[in-house]
């Protein structure tokens, strides 16, 4: 997580547009579409759908982590959604931009960042060779074994420095964590969308656009547990986890766009309910009991659609909109802060009703970001400026604030 898929692509132009398109989820990923487009886009489109539908019903869920009892399903009323205002910490101030090393290699991304701010994971475009993914510590690279398999990605990590990822592996995806050098996660074919500090992993298993179901990985060794859908609902895809254990993502009756979807740590699920006369809601971070994304309608001849970011609060059931309307993901933080890129150009921290311009590093003006810290005071991502010489100039950068 303009869009099921409005993300810009860390490689190119071509597929930074192709990433606008308004049909397919939000999900961070890595395509080398300079070197082979068309298996790119094949590609993107798996993990498009693999990124983009959510959790199904529930089962009881230890808070955080621990075993799961798969249980009978169990529907939460739907809170009616209404909106409301969330307090926030005072304004990031004195933010400076910096660039990430990255072995000397001119074209390299940030995917995914971890609560603390410390760890951040990402990829590096040798020259010859293949891309590589990466660890980096307090803005120093780590001495990692690079994940197997084409269009590798490292698409979450918690405080410890777990990520957890996948890759391809011909047509098929394959999970991964950085636990003990690199481990596939049992499960067969599958994908691994996030991991929170208790070590509890989120995904899918299946044919994302067939068979693909949510399931949960109660640690980096543990077995894949399906998680029960709704009744009518026959695909899905598990893509953040809160710290106290909420999954959030979303689910599908099919060909449909998907809808929202919470399954909660007591054992119950609910639908995400859009917001006033919106058609969907879209999630695309969870932090502290919020759920951050877009709402969104269709036109009269489902020709086109129309979004706007929001933050939704899953004890309240209630929704707030966001001052600004941002390109996927809209990152959020235990205090209230939001990351996110506004129009491709700015990269701003969303405070209450204030929206603050972070710097740009040396001219380039297009971005993604993938990392926000818990404290707010830490985010990064890359850019995706192009240029005459390079093409596409891929800059790895993190941003330090103070509260």
């Amino acid at each position: 997580m303009t869009e099921e898929s409005r993300e810009m692509t860390e490689d190119d132009r071509a597929v930074r547009i192709l990433r606008t398109l308004p049909d397919e989820p939000p999900a961070p990923s890595t395509v080398d579409v300079t070197r082979t487009m068309a298996e790119g886009r094949r590609r993107r489109r798996v993990r498009r759908w693999s990124g983009g539908v959510a959790l199904a019903a529930v089962t009881a869920v230890a808070a955080g982590g621990g075993t799961m009892a798969v249980a009978a399903l169990q529907e939460e009323p739907v809170p009616t959604p209404t909106t409301s205002t969330v307090a926030v910490a005072p304004t990031p101030k004195n933010c400076r931009v910096t660039l990430l090393p990255s072995r000397g290699i001119s074209k390299a991304l940030v995917t995914a960042g971890d609560p603390s701010g410390r760890y951040l994971a990402g990829r590096v475009y040798p020259e010859q060779g293949h891309a590589q993914t990466v660890l980096w510590k307090d803005g120093k690279l780590l001495p990692t074994v690079s994940m197997p398999g084409a269009d590798a990605s490292w698409d979450d990590i918690n405080s410890s420095g777990l990520a957890v990822g996948s890759s391809f592996d011909g047509d098929q995806q394959q999970a991964f964590t950085s636990f003990q050098g690199v481990t596939r996660l049992p499960g067969g074919r599958s994908v691994a969308a996030a991991v929170n500090d208790a070590g509890v992993v989120v995904g899918m298993l299946g044919d994302p656009f067939a068979d693909g179901v949510p399931v949960r990985w109660a640690s980096p060794k543990a077995a894949a547990e399906k998680l029960p859908l709704p009744a009518g609902y026959t695909r899905g895809d598990a893509r953040m986890i809160d710290e106290d254990g909420t999954i959030a993502g979303r689910i599908s009756r099919g060909k449909g766009l998907g809808t929202g979807y919470l399954w909660l740590p007591d054992g119950t699920g609910r639908l995400i309910p859009p917001p006033g006369d919106n058609d969907f809601f879209w999630p695309e971070s969870i932090s502290d009991g919020v759920v951050y994304g877009r709402a969104g309608r269709e036109s009269a001849n489902a020709s086109s659609r129309e979004f706007a970011s929001y933050a939704y609060g899953v004890a309240t059931g209630t929704y707030k909109k966001l001052p600004a309307d941002l390109d996927p993901p809209a990152l959020g933080a235990a205090n209230g802060w939001v990351l996110g890129v506004r129009g491709i150009t700015d990269t701003v921290i969303v405070a209450g009703d204030t929206v603050v311009k972070l710097p740009r590093y040396k001219g380039m003006k297009e971005y993604v970001v993938s990392a926000f810290s818990a404290d707010g005071t830490v985010a990064a991502g890359y850019t995706t400026d192009t240029d005459k010489i390079e093409g596409v100039a891929n800059r790895p950068v993190r941003w330090n604030c103070a509260g």
